[in-house]
């Protein structure tokens, strides 16, 4: 561990080192103001850079017309086609739930994802950072579309810190579980090894996508059956379908993480 000391010379030469640098991890508090300034930016030079057009629902102003993400440079063409499939496929499934939401200009129709969701979701309704209670699975979706068109607005505006993805070596989809309303990015772990797997279809991609966005959008697991986290995306896997009583749930969510 470099400390920097009173001595000008030392202080000189540990600014020219650390500096030197990609990164500074081991800079402490203490360490020159423009390290420290340096090691809060996260370098891109090793993602690409993808756009993502955004559907334009109804009864919404104020929408982007495209959302950003950064790519590690490590996965694979094919890789990269499923994750940009899995990014339109929820926006697709928030543009739809918004157009029959909006149903007309009333503002008040119930959604087939809605509709799908209530029929198994009994518990944790309520995302994190709200203070009020969310009293069923139909406004739980009203309330997390509504919050991924607020994440949706500040990617695209780039209100919010850049949304990278990176290759992670277990499980599926990884997102953090956002304690907060605004200025979350949506930065992912995804593993490689899942996007070959031949299990793993587009459906359950797009569902798998879908329960890490809902972290990003405040909700928390248990991800297992009767969870709001794990009932919404499940339904999307069962294209909105019901049940099948020879399925198990844990064919589903076991790719969710």
């Amino acid at each position: 561990m470099i400390l920097l000391t009173s001595k000008k010379s030392k202080g000189k030469k540990h600014k020219k080192t650390c500096l030197k640098k990609s990164t500074c991890t081991k800079c402490q508090k203490k360490c020159l103001k423009k390290c420290l300034k340096k090691c809060k930016k996260k370098s891109l030079k090793d993602y690409t850079k993808v756009t993502i057009q955004v559907p334009q629902p109804q009864g919404e102003k104020n929408v982007p017309t495209h959302m950003y993400f950064y790519l590690h440079k490590s996965f694979t063409a094919k890789q990269e086609q499923r994750i940009k499939g899995a990014i339109r496929a929820v926006l697709l499934l928030w543009f739809d739930h918004l157009n029959e939401k909006w149903d007309g200009g009333t503002n008040t129709g119930i959604s087939q994802l809605a509709l799908c969701t209530s029929r198994y979701a009994t518990k944790n309704f309520k995302p994190v950072w709200a203070k009020s209670s969310v009293p069923n699975a139909i406004a739980a979706t009203n309330l997390a579309m509504n919050q991924l068109t607020r994440l949706i607005r500040e990617n695209g505006f780039k209100k919010s810190p850049p949304a990278t993805i990176d290759p992670r070596n277990s499980t599926t989809i990884y997102a953090t579980t956002a304690s907060i309303k605004g200025r979350v990015p949506l930065s992912l772990q995804i593993n490689p090894k899942q996007l070959d797997n031949t299990d793993f279809s587009d459906l359950k991609v797009t569902g798998s996508m879908l329960h890490a966005w809902l972290h990003h959008a405040g909700w928390k697991d248990p991800k297992t059956t009767n969870y709001f986290i794990s009932e919404c995306p499940m339904c999307v896997m069962r294209d909105l379908k019901d049940k099948n009583p020879q399925v198990r749930d844990s064919s589903f969510y076991k790719f969710f993480d």
